[in-house]
């Protein structure tokens, strides 16, 4: 095949069974995907029979896309691509019978909160035992059931981290049968209001295929092939996921388990590093040539990784030329760090002919960007950040969805307290009251009918007209839409009037447009909640600074590293690579969290092209030894710093000269002078 070099060609036609393509940092792993697709379509596989999967709307998208446009022919019609969420949504949605859940709502993270406060209500004693927060009840109970451990490990983890054996073994004793309590309390109430969070979808799927003949059988005639993206952020749970399909069909699965950096999310780097012992009878193909970045930036990352006692079996070979040694920058404090940046950035700018775009900046949490971001705010630097909330999690956005989520489910109390108390003169306690009676009438009589009564008067009438006009809608989810909101834009504009105009009624035609590529209620609320409109359409969500306006399109970007997959610049700094933060202190008594950090490390260095910057603070440098010099003189370790025995050789050093903003002043102070501040003429 044309363009491909010889592993990526190997993998590409791969004739065996299950293939696992570990596939460094810029070696060309998307193409490698998008190649084996339009491979085996080529080769008369039904595209309807490749399932596509990846850890973004928008990733998945953009691979379908290409492999589309690289086969000029309508065999690629079929072809699917989504998120491990979305596919188990859509399995569910296609199968209602076989996985039984056709019925249920799917809740975002804020209504697993508003959820657990019930619960926590109705639980007083167990939760003020506890003395933990609903959200931390919530991470407690995801990561249990994403990483596949139990509740005293998780407690272990998430609560007790940096403790000792002792004090740990007894709180945990003390609290974990009322967390217990708590836990089983909120997943009775899920399945009672018939409720499913983003954990559920690939469980019910996983569970059923694990212990279900009949559904391994059905589902084996539908996929032939998968394709997975990003398999070094698969966590156990997903695992359970993708291990039914080893019998049922072939594995295209493609990762490096030295970008693994998601731990905290449950991810669990050896689906990648042992994929040979876990899928037997299955192949590794090794993508090491980078064409990305320069060698001398690749030489410092092969080096990071060197370190490590673990056997990352990967060596990356620039495709390109030698270029720029990586330089490493030593400041005494974030300001000064903020201004040699900036001044490096303008001098690229106006003198290097280079972009905004063309610079990226990577630290370990946005926290840290504060002063850098006010010195681009005072020298005019436009930028973005990663981050920034969701379409579909918008207050405004969610209050008309309410609407549509009680008529597509009715026993969702989260969705009845949230619209009801949505219009003027309905206080919570109204809600509860009105959702009890809601609920236990729809056994025996009919909801649009009886609405008006149980709330009664003029909001009676016109709440139960309004659901039931939704409900004769609910065929046409646009149409469904566009009701609910014209029905509510009054007293949404009310309710929002401070930003109505300028910001968010400009949302409800993205939403009607939005809904127009679904077929049903349930379809929407489930990938709406699951992904946001402008990941749909294939954007990044950004949360920007105010001189970041469609006039500056041009702009550097500003990322935690954990946000940085996919992303790669010309110009990369990486800030505070820094005694304590490469590993932080928080991870120094855990080998696999200082490994992680190494990982995540490797992530940040290997997204530079053509200029690696790295900022280290000296205060922290202090504290240890000096780097080794390049006679390879021993030196006594006595710390986990990373860059503790970096040899001089891979990079230059500098040292940023301290700006002196004062000038010398005379010794005796003058009198003021306000002489010539008034013409009283």
């Amino acid at each position: 095949m044309q363009n491909f070099n010889i592993n990526q060609k190997k993998a590409v036609e791969f004739s065996g069974k299950h293939l696992l393509v570990l596939a460094g940092a810029g070696t060309g792993k998307t193409k490698t995907i998008i190649g084996r697709a339009s491979y085996l379509i080529d080769r008369g596989t039904d595209a309807g029979k490749i399932q596509i999967l990846t850890f973004t709307k928008r990733a998945a998208n953009e691979i379908v896309e290409r492999v589309k446009s690289s086969i000029s022919s309508s065999t690629t019609a079929n072809l699917r691509g989504a998120t491990f969420h979305s596919w188990c949504s859509q399995l569910i949605t296609k199968f209602p019978n076989l996985f039984g859940a056709s019925s249920f709502t799917v809740i975002d993270p804020d209504d697993q909160i508003g959820a657990m406060k019930i619960i926590c209500g109705n639980y007083v004693k167990e939760y003020k035992a506890v003395r933990l927060k609903p959200q931390q009840l919530i991470d407690i109970y995801s990561f249990a059931r994403n990483t596949k451990k139990s509740l005293t490990e998780t407690l272990r983890s998430k609560v007790f981290k940096g403790k000792t054996d002792n004090d740990t073994n007894e709180e945990i004793l003390q609290i974990k049968p009322y967390i217990e309590i708590l836990l089983k309390a909120y997943q009775n109430k899920k399945m009672q209001s018939r409720y499913l969070d983003y954990d559920d979808l690939l469980l019910v799927v996983a569970n059923r295929l694990q212990k279900d003949v009949q559904a391994r059988d059905i589902l084996a005639a539908h996929y032939e092939h998968i394709l997975i993206d990003e398999m070094q952020d698969t966590n156990p749970l997903q695992w359970d996921l993708i291990k039914p399909f080893i019998s049922m069909s072939c594995l295209f699965c493609v990762g490096d388990d030295a970008q693994s950096i998601y731990s905290f999310r449950g991810a669990d780097f050896k689906n990648v590093h042992l994929f040979s012992e876990r899928v037997p009878g299955s192949e590794v193909q090794v993508l090491d040539k980078n064409y990305r970045s320069t060698q001398y930036i690749l030489d410092v990352s092969n080096w990071l990784l060197q370190t490590s006692p673990i056997d990352y079996n990967k060596q990356l070979i620039s495709a390109r030329e030698l270029g720029e040694k990586p330089e490493l920058i030593n400041v005494e404090s974030q300001w000064e760090e903020a201004n040699y940046i900036s001044e490096r950035i303008l001098g690229n700018f106006t003198e290097g002919n280079k972009t905004f775009s063309d610079h990226l900046i990577l630290s370990r949490s946005q926290y840290y960007t504060k002063p850098l971001q006010a010195v681009f705010i005072q020298k005019k630097i436009p930028y973005v950040t990663y981050g920034g909330r969701k379409f579909m999690e918008s207050a405004h956005i969610k209050d008309v969805v309410s609407l549509l989520r009680v008529v597509n489910n009715p026993y969702d109390e989260i969705a009845w307290i949230r619209f009801l108390t949505f219009w003027e003169g309905i206080g919570e306690i109204r809600a509860s009251k009105f959702v009890k009676d809601i609920i236990s009438c729809l056994h025996h009589d009919n909801l649009a009918d009886q609405l008006p009564h149980i709330i009664g008067g003029q909001d009676g009438s016109r709440l139960g007209d309004l659901f039931s006009a939704v409900l004769d809608k609910q065929g046409d989810v646009r149409a469904a839409v566009k009701m609910a909101y014209e029905e509510m834009s009054l007293n949404l504009a009310y309710k929002y009037r401070k930003d109505w105009n300028e910001k968010r009624k400009a949302d409800f035609p993205v939403l009607e447009i939005l809904a127009g590529n679904y077929a049903s209620l349930g379809e929407f609320i489930s990938e709406g909640v699951l992904e946001n409109s402008k990941q749909l359409n294939g954007t990044p969500v950004l949360e920007s600074s105010k001189l970041t306006t469609e006039d500056h399109k041009d702009h550097v970007i500003i990322s935690t590293v954990h946000s940085a997959k996919g992303l790669e610049a010309d110009t990369c700094f990486v800030l505070n690579v820094s005694p304590k933060v490469y590993p932080s202190a928080w991870n120094l008594d855990d080998n696999d969290e200082i490994e992680e950090d190494r990982r995540v490390l490797y992530v940040a260095l290997t997204r530079a092209k053509n200029e690696l910057i790295i900022t280290r603070d000296t205060s922290s440098i202090n504290a240890f030894h000096n780097t080794i010099n390049d006679t390879g003189e021993d030196k006594e370790i006595t710390s986990s710093y990373f860059l503790e025995e970096l040899p001089m050789s891979l990079v230059h050093q500098k040292n940023v000269q301290k700006h002196n903003s004062r000038g010398a002043d005379i010794e005796r102070p003058n009198d003021i002078d306000l002489s010539m501040g008034m013409d009283f003429n």
